[in-house]
């Protein structure tokens, strides 16, 4: 029973600390993005680099792609779906608020998650995941100051992007644990390739007139990044980790990210973090040691 128990939480760790690297990996993202929107449309930058992530996949897949299931095939393209929502409706909700707006209501899914966990998966949550959590959704608030005003239309379209993200960290859970994560990956990354491609024509080609190629090395540095690192590598670790913890503690670790994009930009674009950012990081920074430390805590007996 022991060895059991120490084994479970040596794998819970290791999950854990790979999904803290992953989370570094999607903080530098914001910084290359930027970067790449100068030469590229927004639709387009996703379709590029989940063809690309696909790619690779496929390449390691080989003949398996061949042998995979209706039923992990079904799964996998549900979790492209609700990737898909996410990535486009954040990137098109972006051009009517501000990212700092955007990227705290993007974390809102972080308050979906425990009931659709629960509703979905019948997995409760410890009352130290939820002070956690409330904690760092406090910290990305102070964080991202997203200042006061009514919902306009990029909010709304942001909420979107939290609901779909939400429905894909529960669901990855679940699917991880009933299909191979390396099927799953590569399934999820050509679903979300496909309908990039057909936003981006639709969208941006017929409808905005808004398709921007222009070729540089800059834009072939930042789609290696996002492709690679930031789709193939940071995705496909999370398909394959999150199921050796939950997704509520998942979700805590993932409000990391606003603090890592903020050492990115200091580190790559020499962006000094002011006095909410830094306020904002040690409380996300709090409610993730609360989360990790809530089980070690001194029960009332031991104390009596």
């Amino acid at each position: 029973m022991v060895p059991a128990m120490h084994l479970e939480n040596t794998q819970r760790i290791k999950a854990e600390l790979i999904l803290i690297g992953v989370t570094v990996i999607w903080g530098a993202t914001f910084v290359v993005t930027q970067s790449g929107l100068q030469f590229i449309s927004p639709f387009l930058l996703i379709a590029a680099r989940f063809w690309l992530a696909f790619g690779i996949f496929a390449v390691l897949a080989g003949r398996r792609l061949l042998e995979i299931s209706r039923v992990t095939l079904r799964r996998g393209v549900v979790l492209g779906l609700f990737l898909t929502i996410s990535y486009l409706a954040q990137t098109a909700g972006l051009q009517y608020t501000s990212a700092a707006r955007s990227g705290f209501i993007t974390y809102l899914f972080a308050v979906l998650v425990p009931p659709l966990q629960y509703l979905i998966a019948r997995r409760t949550v410890s009352l130290g995941n939820l002070l956690g959590l409330a904690v760092v959704v406090a910290g990305v608030l102070v964080f991202s100051a997203p200042g006061a005003g009514g919902l306009n239309r990029g909010d709304i379209m942001t909420l979107l992007c939290a609901v779909g993200f939400a429905f894909y960290v529960v669901l990855l859970d679940r699917y991880s644990l009933q299909s191979s994560p390396q099927d799953l990956a590569v399934l999820q990354f050509g679903t979300v390739a496909v309908l990039a491609t057909v936003g981006t024509v639709v969208v941006e080609g017929f409808m905005d007139g808004t398709v921007v190629f222009i070729p540089s090395l800059a834009l072939f540095w930042a789609v290696a990044y996002l492709g690679v690192l930031g789709t193939a590598v940071a995705l496909g670790l999370q398909t394959r980790y999150q199921r050796d913890t939950s997704p509520v503690r998942a979700t805590i670790i993932f409000g990391l990210e606003p603090v890592f994009a903020a050492l990115a930009a200091l580190l790559l674009a020499a962006q000094v973090p002011n006095g909410h950012e830094l306020a904002g990081g040690g409380l996300i920074l709090a409610g993730l040691l609360i989360s990790e430390l809530w089980q070690f805590r001194p029960r009332l007996s031991e104390v009596v």
